[in-house]
């Protein structure tokens, strides 16, 4: 029973509040040029605007069967790549969607 208890709150803390989702934290209308998953059953879900409003946008959120973490939202130079997008090795080639039910909303 407290094995359930644990699994309702985590599944509530990832992904029961608006804020928990990308989209939610970080509303935008824009569609992004880029969508894909770094894993199936853990990684990041990435949101690649090329150049919105004169920056390089990515928004990302990490998830895992039992864990998240909130996402967050990095900018660079149009044309430039993020930090985040650096350190997960993202190149268009490689973003070619996202996994089901994680498109942007």
């Amino acid at each position: 029973m407290r094995r359930l208890q644990v699994a309702l709150g985590l599944a509530a803390a990832c992904g029961g509040a608006g804020w928990a989702e990308p989209w939610g934290a970080f509303p935008e209308k824009t569609p992004p040029d880029r969508q894909c998953s770094t894993g199936t059953s853990h990684g990041y879900d990435v949101y690649i605007w090329d150049c919105l409003r004169g920056e390089h946008v990515v928004v990302a959120k990490y998830s895992a069967e039992m864990s998240c973490r909130a996402p967050t939202r990095e900018a660079s130079a149009c044309g430039t790549l993020t930090p985040l997008e650096r350190s997960l090795s993202l190149t268009p080639a490689l973003c070619g969607g996202p996994r089901a039910g994680r498109g942007w909303r």
